[in-house]
């Protein structure tokens, strides 16, 4: 019996000798840690903790786990990587001066060419190395007077610009004659195209 109560305790003290303990990290990445700064964590127990600025927490964890091989995730914190210059834009271009280098969360404006008008939001942001944002210029339309003399017609207003913005509403008449066909005198401008009317010519 005195053996065995000697062996149980050998092994009770070999036990608590293997006991897993965590303290805590020395990470300059780390912006907080929510366990105090002298207890030891044991096998199993958790932590919350936040990273500094330019670096996030590691497979998006929000709590620090003590295991046998330490803190996990491991590490606690990765930076966060930076982006290029922002991507182009075709028949626009960024409002400002570009950079070769941008930080996580900065943004940057686009803006269109003369006469062309911007879908979507005209930003895009910098998000863990990867732009995010999507708009495109939406082209103008072109009143071409050779096709207007073609089809008879001509602009139902002296106020009409050569060149339609895109959604942009346009009234025709005829030079001369009377419509024809199913097409009406007044037609919007979608993306660089519009549908013209046509008038068949008075030869009286």
């Amino acid at each position: 019996l005195s053996h065995q109560l000697n062996l149980w305790l050998l092994l009770s003290s070999f036990s608590n000798f293997l006991e897993v303990t965590c303290s805590r990290p020395r990470d300059r990445c780390l912006l907080h840690w929510g366990g105090s700064w002298f207890h030891q964590k044991k096998l199993g127990d958790t932590v919350r903790y936040g990273c500094r600025s330019g670096y996030k927490r590691t497979d998006r964890a929000t709590w620090a786990t003590c295991t046998r091989d330490g803190w996990e995730p491991n590490p606690l914190c990765q930076e966060i990587p930076l982006c290029g210059r922002p991507p182009a834009l075709e028949d626009g271009d960024v409002k400002n001066t570009t950079k070769e280098r941008y930080n996580h969360s900065e943004t940057i404006e686009y803006m269109c060419q003369s006469y062309y008008t911007m879908e979507g939001e005209p930003y895009r942001t910098c998000y863990n190395g990867k732009w995010t944002g999507q708009m495109r210029c939406l082209n103008p339309c072109v009143a071409n007077e050779d096709e207007m003399r073609q089809h008879n017609i001509t602009f139902k207003s002296n106020d009409y610009d050569k060149y339609l913005v895109h959604d942009e509403i346009i009234e025709f008449k005829c030079a001369n004659g009377l419509p024809v066909g199913k097409v009406a005198m007044r037609q919007r401008c979608n993306s660089g195209v519009i549908v013209l009317p046509t008038c068949r010519e008075d030869l009286s």
